[in-house]
């Protein structure tokens, strides 16, 4: 199954409801809008059926009705006259209105200025069904949007004509082309889209950013965790994520402190606190890697405590614990701004000094081997003393193990003569 990254997740849930809100405001705009229009141009064209109807009851008194001519054909009359041939109202008031306009004898359009293409009116056409009863039988108003009338869209009006008696004897129609109307809903919507159009790119765009800036912190963690997860302990993560004051900079100094603890139970000896072999073993490539890119030196040394076996016999386990400890704690603490310690095994440490040469390691290891000689270590009502062998050697391109195998030799050749002392260099046997 292909998976989905949760930078394109979140990109989708911040940009996405934007992009419906704002679609949804647009679309909710346009309905209200092109209702109110729609209701006002129904009211106004109310108006302009009544005063159609006026001016015909101004010009012929009397009611409308169909007379059957010489031709087998129907005029219409209004009282005594007969305005079929007399379209002068209607085309009038239709003109200054910009609009079509009706009226049908009951449900027959009988005077019209609707026109065909050849200029022939439309007169003969049947209202249809729904709107013979809500007008001719119900008495109501009847109004319809989006009526195609010879490829025209028209919003219609249709209103009932009275007779004197108070009976239904015809429909008003008036007719008013959509195409205006929806250029009015359009002019009346655009002020908001060309506010909410911006706005959405905006937000969208702050979506976008905040989400990518997020999606990298998420990503720098996630390579950090992964470096950590695959043995890399070393890895750093971007002190600005960790300086970070929300979620993300407290995940941020979670896996850091995570890192350390992992460090911690790895690479830390629990017993002195010292770096282990683990550490050592993966720490002096690099810095191999280093001095061969920089010309700086390094060298090695390792140190072993004189009769520590004596100690464990004589005085226990326990004490010799504790002289392990105070050994190491003098060791790290003699390293700082040098290098650092590491426990080797048993009694041995390795020490690894940056930047420093042999010969210039030799000189300040006797301050060390000075602070081993004049400490007492009290433990369990004992007063212990001790002291150390040192082996000295300047790093190279080899492994670690062949460095402290360097040291070791020396370390060796002190254990043969005398003990308590640095070796930097074996002298050679005469011949």
């Amino acid at each position: 199954m292909k998976k989905t990254g949760i930078y394109k997740r979140l990109l989708y849930v911040a940009v996405f409801p934007v992009l419906v809100f704002g679609l949804l405001i647009t679309i909710f705009s346009y309905i209200r809008f092109k209702k109110s229009i729609y209701t006002e141009a129904r009211t106004d064209m109310r108006d302009v059926a009544q005063s159609m109807l006026l001016a015909y009851d101004i010009a012929y008194p009397g009611d409308f009705s169909l007379v059957k001519n010489e031709e087998e054909t129907y005029d219409l009359y209004k009282g005594d006259v007969n305005i079929v041939e007399d379209y002068s109202i209607i085309d009038r008031l239709s003109q200054r209105t910009g609009t079509q306009l009706s009226i049908l004898y009951l449900n027959t359009r009988v005077h019209t200025t609707f026109k065909s293409a050849s200029g022939n009116r439309l007169n003969g056409l049947l209202a249809n069904s729904d709107t013979v009863d809500k007008v001719l039988y119900n008495q109501k108003e009847a109004f319809y949007e989006d009526i195609d009338v010879l490829g025209t869209e028209y919003i219609v009006l249709y209103v009932p004509i009275y007779s004197s008696n108070g009976s239904v004897l015809g429909i008003a129609e008036v007719a008013k082309e959509t195409a205006s109307l929806k250029k009015n809903v359009i002019r009346a919507v655009w002020p908001i889209l060309a506010l909410s159009i911006p706005g959405m790119i905006l937000a969208a765009f702050i979506a976008f950013e905040t989400t990518k800036h997020i999606t990298d912190v998420l990503r720098a963690i996630q390579v950090f965790l992964n470096h950590v997860a695959t043995g890399n302990l070393q890895a750093e993560l971007n002190t600005k994520y960790l300086r970070r004051e929300d979620e993300l900079g407290e995940i941020s100094r979670s896996s850091v402190l995570m890192q350390k603890s992992i460090r911690a139970s790895v690479e830390t000896d629990p017993l002195t606190g010292l770096f282990n072999r683990r550490y050592l073993l993966s720490a002096v490539p690099k810095i191999t890697e280093r001095a061969k890119e920089t010309g700086e030196p390094y060298c090695v040394a390792i140190c072993d405590i004189d009769f520590f076996k004596k100690v464990n016999d004589t005085y226990g386990h326990n004490c010799g614990d504790d002289v392990l400890k105070e050994v190491a704690k003098t060791l790290k603490q003699f390293m700082e701004r040098k290098g650092f310690a590491s426990r080797w095994g048993g009694e041995e440490f390795v020490l690894i000094f940056t930047k420093f040469t042999a010969s210039e390691a030799f000189s300040s290891l006797d301050t060390l081997m000075e602070t081993i000689r004049n400490m007492t270590i009290h433990s369990e009502g004992n007063d212990i003393r001790v002291t150390l062998t040192i082996g000295l050697a300047d790093g190279d391109d080899g492994d670690i193990n062949h460095i402290v195998e360097k040291a070791d030799e020396k370390l060796y050749y002190g254990k043969e003569h005398g003990r308590n002392q640095v070796v930097y260099e074996i002298p050679k046997k005469d011949d």
